[in-house]
């Protein structure tokens, strides 16, 4: 890791859980702003201002009157994260002592705002803590959505079709008059959209750089699917044992509500009788509600009986889902065959074992392997110990604290670390992040 990266993840990592969400917030505004920049430019709207200006981020009004003068989206976005409370102001000053923010204002009709705005040095520290890039993006000569396009037009014309699109900006404008020849063409009769001979030539030359600089994007290897860096075989394995555990899941909670719902049945008062009628006739009332009241026990028992027996499924199946998702995202870090190691789920629990769950192979990357860890600490027992004071979400109305408690469902720990490895690994996304050149 470059000396510059290892420094600016020091300082990412010396912060508490609050001053790194706040610093999160702050770069995603920053990034949006330079997004934002970035596109009006392309449609010729071009912005002058010098970066210390059009950079600046508002953070709070003075006067603090929110139903006057409304929210910032600084504190709309820190409040859905359940920092934005009346501990900010510290939280910014601690995070301008570290040099990472600069603080300063400007005066409004009605008062002053307050601003904050990322230095070098902060911009480095939360791109990595919380990029999957943190090097940067990578370059290609097609942005995100040109490239997502052209793979949908190479992915049709595989199949001998087109796309049936009547009009495409993307395509017009970045596909076409960008390039000579251009990658793409109008049918005739304007009936969609086609790749052309460049196209395809140009698709296959710059596969590579484009699936690193967009490794989400699905795009066909153009050798087919034999080249494919992922198998779909392994997505399809890792979503069976998906889905046997939500099946099992929903069972155990099943049995849980005809459990509930029969010992309901079995407290129930016993009927009033009116006073008049003979005793022969209130006693069969009461024969029939002890009938009532017995049975409801039985089917009590039978499903407490179920949901136990069903509790021990659903952990094995989220025991196995996870040490699926382990080994798969292990191959993807490896660049090795997730088919070598991935078997279906087994549907008796006789033939389950309890495979060990062995901590998540570390990418390199921070954001996804500090959220590895933290998932598969639940797990086993050693929960990662909170820096700072707990979130608490405020609305609108007042505050409301965000609960922190243990997943009750059965698997539910191993389940959440199981399905955010699975959505790493997905359609190869993760071994194309790491590995760009497959």
């Amino acid at each position: 890791m470059p000396a510059r990266t290892s420094k600016a993840l020091n300082a990412w990592s010396a912060l508490n859980d609050r001053q790194q969400g706040t610093l999160a917030v702050i770069y995603e505004l920053d990034q949006g702003a330079e997004t934002s920049r970035r596109a009006n430019a392309a449609r010729g709207y071009y912005d002058d201002r010098p970066a210390y200006e059009w950079r600046q981020i508002d953070f709070a009004h003075e006067p603090a009157l929110r139903n006057v003068f409304g929210w910032t989206a600084l504190q709309e976005r820190l409040m859905w994260r359940g920092w934005d409370n009346q501990g900010n102001g510290s939280t910014m000053a601690a995070l301008e002592r570290r040099g990472l923010i600069t603080r300063d204002g400007k005066p409004t009709q009605w008062g002053y705002m307050r601003t904050v705005q990322l230095t070098r040095e902060g911009r480095a520290a939360a791109r990595a803590g919380t990029s999957l890039n943190p090097g940067g993006p990578r370059k290609a000569a097609l942005g995100r959505r040109s490239w997502e396009v052209l793979a949908l037009l190479w992915a049709a014309d595989q199949r001998g079709e087109h796309l049936k699109w009547t009009h495409s900006t993307t395509i017009e404008r970045a596909l076409i008059d960008k390039h000579v020849p251009p990658l793409a063409r109008n049918r005739a009769g304007y009936d969609g959209y086609e790749i052309t001979d460049r196209g395809r030539d140009f698709y296959r030359e710059h596969y590579a750089a484009h699936t690193a600089a967009h490794p989400d994007v699905r795009a066909p290897h153009p050798n087919g699917t034999d080249a494919e860096p992922w198998p779909p075989a392994a997505d399809r394995l890792l979503a069976e044992h998906r889905q046997l555990y939500r099946g099992l899941l929903t069972a155990w909670k099943d049995a849980c509500a005809a459990r509930q719902a029969a010992e309901t049945e079995a407290a129930a008062p016993p009927p009033k009788v009116p006073a008049a009628v003979p005793d022969a006739v209130a006693a069969l009332a009461e024969a029939r509600h002890k009938l009532w009241c017995d049975t409801a026990q039985q089917r009590a028992a039978l499903a407490a009986e179920h949901a136990e027996d069903l509790h021990a499924r659903t952990e094995h199946g989220a025991r196995g889902y996870a040490s699926a998702a382990l080994a798969a995202h292990r191959a993807a870090v490896s660049q090795t065959n997730p088919l070598d190691s991935l078997t279906p789920p087994a549907p008796n629990i006789e033939d389950w074992d309890e495979p060990p769950l062995l901590a998540p192979a570390e990418t390199g990357i921070h954001a996804l392997d500090a959220e590895a860890a933290k998932l598969h600490a639940a797990v086993v027992g050693k929960p990662i110990k909170r820096r700072g004071p707990a979130p608490t979400r405020r609305t609108r109305r007042g505050n409301v604290r965000i609960p922190q408690t243990t997943p009750t469902e059965p698997g539910g720990a191993l389940y959440a670390l199981a399905d955010y490895l699975f959505g790493q690994v997905r359609g190869g996304d993760l071994t194309r992040r790491l590995h760009p050149a497959s």
